[in-house]
């Protein structure tokens, strides 16, 4: 189970609560992270969380909770850094994201965006309108009426209902094929793509992977950029077009 999201558990419950996941045998620290959680004591709830992600328990609602538990504790980039991971192990949850949009829009470094193209803008509110998964039914319901439509052409009698099963089977493989675009390009972002977080109060930029080497920037809790290497202790990032450099390891959290 998961916890309440935080618009929710401001309005109505400060304090917050926790169920117990279905999988709490696979660590005994799930329910005593539950407990502490519950009472109030976010530190051991993070403590108990965490010792079960460093022995190795993967699951998106143990992040998601780890996540709230830093984010009422006051730590806003481990926050962000949780939700994120629990975003990987199961996207397009309502409720990660939601939460994350929330602490997001608590962090001070904003990338201001250059004016968008508006039909490229057009695109790729239309490559977000549907999420992967249901864009994975939507292509396997369109297989199946190509399927029935081309069965139909071979069954039927008269030029004119045979040209209209082809026209239809045209026009929607068209649309199987922009559907089945943008799923295929989410899937292998979601499978190439590696972002990060930064956990400490703040980040400095460098020239190069050394701690001799130039500062170019500094970068606040909670600032999410685009992990391009490692190298060493340091991490080589992208954050927009204008900003890039290396960062410290032991100051940042790589979604993975």
């Amino acid at each position: 189970m998961k916890l309440k999201s935080f618009l929710f558990a401001l309005i109505v419950l400060i304090g917050g609560t926790v169920a117990s996941f279905a999988e709490s045998a696979g660590c005994a620290g799930i329910d005593a992270g539950t407990k502490a959680y519950n009472e109030g004591e976010y530190e051991r709830a993070i403590d108990e969380w965490q010792n079960c992600v460093d022995n190795g328990y993967q699951n998106a609602d143990l992040y998601y909770n780890l996540g709230n538990a830093y984010f009422r504790n006051g730590q806003l980039g481990f926050a962000i850094y949780n939700y994120k991971t629990a975003l990987r192990l199961r996207p397009n949850d309502e409720d990660y994201m939601h939460n994350l949009e929330f602490a997001q829009a608590m962090t001070k470094d904003k990338v201001d965006d250059e004016e968008e193209n508006p039909i490229l803008s057009a695109l790729f509110k239309a490559h977000h309108a549907l999420s992967l998964k249901v864009q994975l039914f939507v292509l396997l319901g369109l297989f199946w009426l190509i399927a029935i439509v081309s069965v139909l052409r071979i069954l039927v009698h008269g030029d004119r209902a045979k040209n209209a099963c082809t026209g239809t089977v045209f026009f929607v493989a068209i649309v199987f094929g922009v559907i089945g675009t943008s799923a295929a390009y989410k899937a292998f972002v979601a499978e190439t793509e590696i972002t990060g977080v930064v956990t400490a109060k703040d980040a400095d930029i460098t020239s190069a992977p050394s701690d001799k080497s130039q500062t170019l920037n500094t970068l606040s809790e909670g600032t999410s950029f685009e992990v391009l290497s490692e190298q060493g202790n340091f991490v080589e990032i992208r954050l927009g077009d204008a900003i890039r450099g290396f960062v410290k390891k032991s100051n940042v959290g790589i979604v993975r």
